[in-house]
């Protein structure tokens, strides 16, 4: 339960940032009206935020497996 609460405050957290960056580039860069742009703009702040956060989480949980393999540093 507790991966599932990081990873979806995770997935909201860059949603909701790249879909504010992406109407601040549409309303003010592109001149669209709010009321045209920010359907675009969430389209594209979902997909966007789907794929980098489930790369993050396929990198995570494929070295944490790794991780367990390591052997410790004799040399200490």
């Amino acid at each position: 339960m507790q991966k599932l609460i990081y990873w979806s405050g995770q997935y909201l957290l860059a949603a909701s940032s790249m879909f504010a960056l992406l109407v601040c580039i549409d309303v003010f860069l592109r001149g669209e009206a709010l009321e045209t742009g920010w359907r675009e703009s969430l389209a594209w702040s979902v997909l966007a935020a789907a794929i980098f956060i489930g790369s993050r989480y396929y990198r995570a949980e494929r070295d944490a497996t790794c991780a367990m393999c390591r052997h410790p540093d004799t040399k200490r």
